[in-house]
């Protein structure tokens, strides 16, 4: 009778008969086929514990590492938690790749307007030089500061959207992220086009409104006034809503409108009571 030497599961080799051989062999077809082994797709080698540097570092007073860790993931919008998640199924790495695609390409879009209207202040004359007057010496260093970095901020959007979009899995796992150093620079050239954009469109704002102020005209000077009042109450509150220590102070603020709410109800049920 044949021999034939198989594999079992634990690695060894083993001597069977031709018959046995048969029974294993369809064993292992079904198994193969089973769904639950056909829709498996994680990365049965990343099955491990969150490397150290993954996590954020200690605060330890004004450590520097602790807010340049968080600068950095607050700026890239990437979230450690998720980052790490996505690197060990490739269906969620897919779908992580796309979204920073999508959200990369739509600032390099951003980008390009700006980049449009910076050279619009930049290469002409103001129809009224006396009405808005863009082409003073700081005021045409701004604008071309904010050309500059439009067009900085559009070079590294597309190189990181194309990078990123072709970008496998193990190689950024094992490669790009393998230290925090190079994990910070991942997340500094995700976040880089957003920065590059918001100095841009500050450079060029701040020239418009030197621009405005220097004009002499005294409602143009009112309106943009009123334009920074708008707009100057948007970042403080942004940061209270992202602190965890503004919640508590709003969760109190809460129970006592519903103290004072209920405690007319209860008085009035005590009294009826009586």
């Amino acid at each position: 009778m044949a021999c034939f030497t198989y594999v079992t599961d634990s690695g060894r080799y083993k001597n069977a008969s031709s018959s046995s051989f048969a029974e294993v062999n369809e064993a292992s077809k079904s198994t193969l086929r089973s769904p639950d082994r056909m829709d498996d797709k994680t990365d049965r080698s990343n099955l491990v514990e969150r490397p150290g540097w993954w996590n954020v570092p200690d605060s330890g007073g004004f450590h520097a590492w602790f807010w340049t860790f968080r600068a950095l993931c607050l700026v890239s919008l990437t979230s450690i938690e998720q980052l790490w998640d996505s690197m060990a199924d490739d269906v969620k790495w897919e779908t992580h790749r796309k979204k920073v695609v999508d959200r990369m390409s739509n600032v390099n879009i951003a980008a390009g307007l700006v980049l449009t209207t910076s050279a619009v202040f930049v290469s002409t004359q103001p129809p009224l030089t006396s009405f808005v007057p863009y082409t003073m010496l700081i005021c045409y260093v701004l604008s071309l500061g904010s050309f500059a970095h439009a067009l900085g901020g559009l070079l590294c959007g597309l190189a990181v959207a194309n990078i990123y979009d072709a970008c496998d899995r193990i190689w950024a796992r094992d490669v790009m992220t393998a230290t925090r150093f190079r994990l910070c620079c991942v997340l500094l050239f995700l976040s880089w086009a957003n920065i590059s954009l918001f100095i841009s469109i500050m450079f060029l704002m701040t020239s418009l409104l030197i621009a405005c102020y220097t004009s002499g005209v005294w409602w143009l000077q009112f309106l943009a006034t009123i334009e920074i009042l708008s707009w100057a109450w948007l970042l403080p509150l942004f940061a209270w809503c992202a602190s965890k220590k503004t919640l508590r102070v709003d969760l109190g603020v809460s129970m006592r409108r519903i103290v004072r709410r209920l405690s007319p109800n209860i008085r009035g049920r005590g009294n009826s009571m009586v």
